[in-house]
């Protein structure tokens, strides 16, 4: 009974600043109590009442938090913490709102605040986004933090590759900073004051949107930060909807995106005991979208997640005060972030059929188990090496020294300059043109490299990922503390020119690899810049880290393309910029029959499509991509339920077109079973079937239109509702003879009904 669970098993929550309303009775597990106001106390009382756990969240870089910023807390102004830009121009979260440069000071702050909540009686803490954008590391708070940690005069980040890069570093030390002590002290709070135990958590963005948005932050330090109990990944169609280029096309790729968000996420918890909750958002920050879009918008992130079976929480539905009493499309406006302001044309409120299909998945998700899961072919295991200081190297400075040459690049704008070609030419015809321009020049192409659209990385991934290759996000500092990490891949997908290996023993961790039966799939051609930092690979003679690589492989410190052998394994090099591989579809082709042949030799069948598709559990997950080796579309006969149209209806076919993604249930494996909750937009708190009497009680939020379908031994010809207050509750009821299920379906008034079923 998946359906049936204790709330104090927090698998499903959100977060919201208002108080409870019964259109917000969401029925999940758990929910964050959002900011430091004087509502909080009242609000997380009045969801207590209510039956949910009560957690706590605020921002960790950006808040309400005058009262630090003009003295009011120790008698002394900290506007000079505020993040600056090289114009001297605090960088905003809103109105009023700065970023925050993570001083100890400001720690004190925090920890202070934190330790007050702990008075409330609440279970956990979930500090969100510790951000330190890219654009910042200017401010006096910053130098002076520069200078503490380099013992060093500050040099500005726009000054040169390793000045942007060191900054770059230390900003996102200065947020691992902040979360390891904020932890550790609120920790320490509650077991010295109340001898109790308190969760803390962070949720944070993924590495891949971080990377693209240039935003620091400290990424897989925290998964190795003992007082830090897990995370939640803010994923979602805001994040996975931004833009970038395949086969010279730039446009949102939502789902493919946000599958490679979901697994950089599910990664960064790989070998500990740390939670993940996932995040699905069904509108976002841009408000400016129809109902429509936010839905489909929503299925695909929800389908991506489900792609990673180890990861079994989620955050539901951030903000459901927006989504189930917002009215879009709407003007765009500022104030605590990107908030709706005055209809637009057509404006609107949430569909019932969308706000029931959003309530079903929520039930949905909360049966979903941490178990092995089956693709459909393609099960190889093909890893995508990604690493925490690619966040470090997106920029680059006003002048571009070209690796191996004396040649000086002026550099100032120029990432903006390319921005602004890439978004007024899409969709045009001289949008290929763009790209097979950069193609003849090195200048563009380091813009195109430091642009929006993060080519290094979709360029290495989105030929593969296309065409059916499920590939998996891992992390190369994970190999620092569990140096078994890369059993678990047979091939990995590595490139220097998007980010960098901090410490030697990350090339060692690969040579043993390598050395003991792997096989590396390396791509770069040592054009980035960043290669001429001051680090470990110069200090030892070499003049980049793959040089040093090739070299403890017992390489040539130069390979051309080809495959050479290493003991037992293989490293296999295309000379190629990644970012290259993004820009036509000769080159995307290329290095795709590149990888696929090196996968055949080392005894892996790639058979190419255009889906994805899982068995996990009883839950079949398609997703069928364009762009593809085909427009056609998948189709596969049975018996299922389809879980994302109204009324879950019973089909014996599962039919899903290009570009789309589709959710069942499988009938096949509850053969044996008599009773079973197939689907429901409802909490099932009971269910009992005596004789020719079927019983199940389940609350939904108001203004919800439940429907529930079940698997019974019997067909009823009554089917009745009753509410909590003894009134009859009007239950529409049909019977689906060759699945054995009952589909029955009801207004909610967000109050218990009981239904019952007789023979």
């Amino acid at each position: 009974m998946g359906f049936i669970r204790e709330r104090s098993e927090i698998r499903t929550g959100y977060q919201e600043k208002e108080s409870w309303s019964p259109e917000l009775d969401l029925q999940c597990d758990f929910v964050m109590a959002y900011g430091l106001d004087d509502t909080l106390k009242q609000r997380i009382q009045d969801y207590r009442e209510k039956g949910y756990e009560v957690h706590l969240m605020t921002g960790c870089a950006w808040g309400t938090y005058e009262d630090y910023l003009t003295g009011r807390w120790d008698g002394q102004e900290h506007q000079d913490e505020c993040q600056m830009d090289r114009n001297g121009e605090k960088i905003m979260h809103g109105i009023n709102i700065p970023y925050m440069v993570p001083t100890m000071n400001f720690v004190k702050y925090l920890t202070e605040k934190l330790c007050e909540l702990v008075d409330y009686g609440i279970s956990a803490i979930h500090m969100e986004e510790p951000e330190f954008w890219d654009a910042g590391g200017y401010s006096p708070a910053f130098q002076r933090e520069y200078k503490m940690y380099y013992k060093e005069r500050w040099t500005p980040p726009h000054t040169s590759v390793t000045a942007r890069y060191r900054c770059s570093k230390l900003k996102a030390w200065l947020y691992a900073r902040l979360v390891e002590h904020l932890s550790r002290s609120v920790k320490e709070y509650a077991k010295n004051t109340y001898g109790t135990e308190i969760a803390f958590y962070v949720a944070t963005h993924s590495l891949v949107n971080y990377t693209q948005w240039k935003i620091m932050s400290p990424g897989s330090r925290m998964s190795k930060m003992p007082d830090v109990d897990g995370f939640i990944a803010q994923v979602w169609s805001g994040t996975s909807g931004t833009g970038n280029v395949y086969r010279g096309v730039y446009k949102s790729r939502t789902f493919e995106t946000a599958y490679l968000e979901y697994g950089s996420m599910q990664e960064l918890i790989y070998g500990n005991e740390k939670k993940m909750w996932f995040l699905h958002d069904p509108v976002e920050d841009f408000p400016e979208n129809d109902w429509e879009v936010y839905r489909r918008k929503y299925v695909k992130t929800v389908t991506a997640s489900l792609f990673w079976p180890k990861v079994y929480r989620y955050e539901v539905c951030p903000w459901p005060n927006r989504v189930i009493n917002g009215r879009y499309p709407k003007k765009l406006g500022m104030g605590e972030g990107m908030i709706p302001t005055t209809d637009l044309e057509g404006a609107r409120d949430i569909p019932t059929e969308y706000a029931t299909m959003i309530s079903s998945m929520i039930q949905m998700l909360g049966t979903m188990e941490k178990e092995e899961a089956e693709y459909i072919e393609n099960n190889v295991p093909v890893g995508m090496l990604m690493s925490d200081t690619s966040l470090y190297e997106r920029s680059f400075p006003d002048q571009v020294t070209i690796p191996g040459l004396d040649k000086v690049l002026e550099f100032k704008n120029e990432e903006d300059k390319m921005n602004q070609k890439i978004l007024s030419l899409r969709e045009t015809d001289q949008e290929r043109e763009l790209y097979q321009d950069i193609q003849l020049d090195l200048k563009s192409q380091y813009a195109y490299i430091g642009s929006c659209t993060y080519p290094s990385f979709f360029g290495l991934v989105m030929p593969l990922l296309k065409h059916g290759l499920p590939v998996k996000p891992a992390y190369l500092e994970h190999t620092k503390h569990d140096k078994n990490y890369l059993s678990h891949y047979r091939v990995l997908i590595l490139s220097y020119e998007c980010m960098k290996p901090e410490e030697v023993c990350f090339n060692e961790a690969l040579v043993e690899w390598v050395k003991d039966g792997g096989c590396l799939i390396y791509i770069g051609d040592g054009s980035n810049p960043y290669h001429d930092i001051q680090a470990w690979w110069k200090d030892e003679g070499y003049k980049n880290p793959t040089a040093h690589l090739f070299q403890k492989l017992g390489l040539s410190e130069t390979l051309s393309d080809g495959t050479y052998r290493v003991e037992s394994g293989k490293c296999s090099v295309l000379n190629l910029s990644p970012c290259m591989l993004s820009t036509d579809e000769v080159t995307a082709n290329h290095y795709r029959k590149f990888v696929k042949s090196v996968l055949f030799d080392s005894g892996y069948e790639w058979k190419e499509a255009n889906c994805l598709v899982m068995r996990r559990a009883s839950y079949l997950i398609v997703a069928v991509m364009d762009e593809s080796c085909s427009e056609q579309e998948y189709r596969t006969e049975g018996l299922y339920t389809d879980l994302l149209s109204e009324g879950f209806p019973v089909v014996r076919e599962v039919f899903v077109q290009a570009g789309n993604e589709g959710l069942y249930f499988d009938y096949n494996t509850i053969k044996d079973k008599e009773i079973c909750i197939i689907a429901t937009a409802a909490r099932v708190e009971k269910l009992s079937c005596e004789g020719d009497t079927l019983e199940i009680c389940q609350k939904a939020a108001d203004r919800i239109y439940v429907n529930t379908r079940i698997r019974m031994p019997f067909c009823p010809k009554t089917v009745m509702g009753e509410n909590d207050e003894g009134k009859r509750v009007e239950v529409v009821f049909s019977w689906d003879k060759e699945s054995q299920t009952l589909l029955f379906s009801y207004e909610s008034k967000n109050s218990m009904v009981k239904i019952t079923a007789k023979k």
